[in-house]
């Protein structure tokens, strides 16, 4: 009983699980490196407290349900059963780290708790494509389960503490904000703390450990000041009139960057500049969007003009999804005509202002690189014959998409359909071996995603 539950609710929630399109992850989602704001259709107080202390308590279940399915996939040997365990744990990875980035808090406050939310999802694909390529699930596969089931419980128990420590009346909306009666962050600081107790994990996977130590490509020049990190973010925003730019600290993570704020139409702006190079990492803006003024091509051009201000490459937009008055894009440089997945560069365009509302440029400057791509092995027509028969193809293209920490390989993209729904399929240029298939499900709250 307590399995069909647990399913079930994996069933009625995957509707909201949003993967974009980017192999730069392979199927597993960006948004550890997001700090977007939550943006709502209505923008109220108690909408706002609502939403927020949704998804807190969606938080609560899905690491639940990561608990249950961990101490499963660690008690049995039964491939069939391991497989069915992995593929819930990597959907209810995605759902937890998705509530997790919608509550209002620093990512410095939850990076620990969703990198290990992140590990889990990915260490349990990596899981199971090992399964799926006929090989035996190791003794140090399953110390891995067991880390992870450790770091996973000591989450559950730091929300535990602090929902029998939050009064009925606590304001959801100044969850991240660090004053005296913050259960939730008194709790997540000291998860943080514990993270030394836990090993690293090293394998083939997007959120390894090891990939955190993978040279950072695409950044160069000069390291400018903390004041020319300012003086950028208002050129760059300019239009919008920022008012009272101000720095925000210094981000340390796998890039260093410095934090800008500013107030754009009365509502919060937040940015990172590299410290090398002065390149904008991301931005965010906590403005609302309440209808739709700018069709997909309008606000695609808007974007690429953006960027065509911060990035010399000849960007092609490569996934496009409208949810919530929101236009999602994901942008990929070409080379030699093949899309270049590693770089790819997301970007957020209210469609009722046609505002740039959201920047994600990390994976870009992490992975770009001058690239040369040779003549693929197979043609088109031979990697054709490596899709199912059963998918109508509408059309192929050449791709470089990443494997492992730090190989890139060249491939054929497929898009076709199937009874109604459209695929995307990736096959090795060089071997014919499928890299890749993807699923779109249409959603009515969350537009077309990919799984």
């Amino acid at each position: 009983m307590e399995e069909q539950n647990n399913q079930k609710e994996t069933r009625s929630r995957r509707a909201l699980l949003t993967v974009a399109i980017t192999f730069a992850v392979l199927s597993a989602v960006l948004a550890a490196a997001l700090i977007y704001y939550t943006v709502t259709s209505g923008g109220s107080g108690d909408s706002l407290d609502a939403g927020y202390r949704r998804s807190f308590y969606d938080t609560v279940v899905e690491v639940d349900n990561i608990d249950l399915n961990l101490s499963k996939a660690m008690a049995t040997k039964d491939t069939g059963a391991m497989q069915s365990y992995l593929t819930d744990l990597a959907v209810n990875s995605e759902l937890a780290e998705s509530d997790l980035q919608q509550l209002p808090i620093e990512d410095e406050n939850k990076f620990y708790t969703t990198k290990i939310v992140n590990q889990t999802g990915d260490f349990a694909k990596y899981l199971n494509k090992k399964i799926i390529k006929g090989e035996k699930v190791s003794s140090d596969d399953y110390k891995n389960l067991k880390s992870l089931y450790k770091a996973n419980l000591a989450l559950k128990n730091a929300l535990q503490s602090a929902m029998r420590e939050m009064k009925s009346d606590f304001d959801f909306k100044r969850i991240g904000e660090n004053f005296k009666d913050n259960a939730f962050l008194r709790n997540f600081d000291e998860l943080q703390e514990m993270s030394v107790e836990f090993p690293e994990l090293i394998y083939d996977g997007p959120f390894s450990d090891g990939k955190d130590r993978a040279k950072v490509k695409g950044l160069s020049g000069r390291t400018i000041t903390e004041a020319e990190a300012a003086d950028i973010f208002a050129e760059r925003f300019s239009e919008y009139s920022p008012e009272n730019i101000r720095n925000a600290g210094k981000s340390t993570g796998r890039i260093e960057a410095f934090c800008v704020e500013a107030d754009i139409n009365s509502e919060k702006a937040y940015a990172q500049i590299s410290v090398v190079g002065g390149k904008l990492l991301m931005y965010a803006f906590a403005g609302s969007c309440n209808g739709i003024n700018y069709g997909e091509e309008a606000a695609v051009e808007k974007a690429r003009e953006f960027l065509n201000r911060e990035i010399a490459d000849d960007l092609t937009a490569v996934w496009i999804n409208l949810s919530n008055n929101l236009y999602t894009i994901n942008f990929a440089p070409k080379v030699s005509g093949a899309i270049v997945y590693p770089d790819l560069i997301k970007v957020r365009v209210c469609a009722e202002t046609g505002m740039i509302i959201g920047v994600e440029g990390t994976e870009y400057y992490k992975n770009h690189v001058e690239r040369s791509v040779g003549l693929p092995a197979l043609t088109a027509a031979e990697a054709r014959s490596e899709v199912s028969d059963e998918i109508a193809v509408n059309s192929v293209r050449l791709a470089i998409v990443p494997i492992g920490e730090s190989a890139e390989r060249l491939c054929y993209e497929f898009s076709g359909e199937k009874d109604g729904a459209v695929y995307y399929i990736y096959i090795d240029a060089e071997n014919g071996r499928q890299l890749e298939m993807f699923k779109v499900i249409n959603s009515d709250e969350e537009g077309s995603l990919l799984m």
